[in-house]
């Protein structure tokens, strides 16, 4: 029977399913559906029978597999779902009229940020993605937009699935503008590790808690990070116990 909330194929469209009201009529129990169709073609929303639609047909919502009864999926087949996931994520941004991605470079950063970028500030874009190891200097005049430039690349990285964690290394006083610049142009959240935030941190997950592993995206003070005990707790953080996956850093800003 159909639910609200479930879509259905219904005339040959898809449709979201807005409200169900059943009814008593001469054949039974009947059911009175709302639909909004997805498509850009009219009507957008109608009101019909349900019982009496042909070819009707409803989505179940996607559920966990059934663990008990289902077999384990074998390595092979996990091994290509998740290549296929990987080349799905990474196809927007392929050539198909050149030789390879690399030739055009379709770039999609400058459109997920709320700043007018120059065409200069495209150049160490550019160069970053020709790189298979990035390592940049940026060293424009003051005002040029050192920061959006490293957001461009940061952000490009990020939409590609290239990179996960990224930590921010800053003098104490420029931590709060680099955090404030990367949220408000690119909308990138960045914690800011410092003691006092640590000692928030593990009142609220236990004494154990370590601001290194429980934060994908860090701006912090460089002289902070040299204190012997938060040095010791970075380490701490970027080993692992035998067995289990690495967490090293993708990216490093130094200011």
């Amino acid at each position: 029977m159909p639910r609200t909330g479930m879509l259905a194929t219904v005339r040959n469209r898809r449709g979201l399913i807005a409200a169900v009201h059943p009814f008593d009529g001469d054949a039974g129990r009947l059911h009175m559906v709302n639909i909004e169709y997805k498509d850009d073609s009219a009507p957008s929303e109608e009101r019909l029978i349900w019982e009496l639609e042909p070819q009707r047909s409803l989505l179940e919502p996607n559920a966990l597999p059934d663990v008990f009864d289902a077999e384990p999926m074998s390595p092979d087949d996990f091994d290509a779902l998740l290549r296929a996931a990987r080349w799905t994520a990474l196809s927007p941004y392929l050539d198909p009229d050149g030789d390879g991605p690399l030739q055009r470079q379709p770039v999609a950063s400058p459109f997920h940020g709320g700043v007018s970028v120059e065409d200069y500030q495209l150049a160490p874009l550019l160069k970053a993605l020709r790189m298979p190891r990035i390592s940049l200097l940026i060293a424009d005049d003051v005002g040029l937009g050192k920061t959006v430039e490293a957001g461009l690349v940061l952000t490009e990285l990020l939409l590609r699935r290239r990179i996960q964690r990224v930590m921010v290394l800053t003098p104490a006083s420029l931590r709060l503008q680099w955090q404030e610049e990367l949220t408000d142009k690119f909308s990138l959240r960045f914690e800011i590790v410092d003691r006092q935030r640590t000692e928030r941190l593990r009142r609220r997950l236990g004494l154990d808690a370590n601001p290194w592993r429980s934060h994908n995206h860090v701006v912090a003070s460089y002289h902070y990070l040299r204190q012997p005990d938060v040095l010791e707790q970075f380490l701490a953080a970027s080993r692992t116990p035998e067995g289990s996956p690495p967490r090293p850093w993708a990216v490093n800003i130094l200011d």
